[in-house]
């Protein structure tokens, strides 16, 4: 499973070239981060859930 720091990078490379574009529809902007950020919390609980099931 990907850590958090790994979802860190990904936002600051990945997303960093089209937050020019996004910064003139800032709605837009405001959903793209929620959705990303959205992903990353799912990845982090769920794998923290997963650790309680297998023990």
């Amino acid at each position: 499973m990907p850590g958090t720091g790994v979802g860190l990078i990904l936002i600051d490379f990945v997303a960093r070239p089209f937050a020019k574009i996004l910064e003139k529809m800032p709605i837009l902007m405001i959903v793209f981060l929620m959705i990303l950020y959205g992903a990353i919390a799912f990845m982090v609980l769920r794998s923290a859930y997963r650790v309680d099931e297998h023990s």
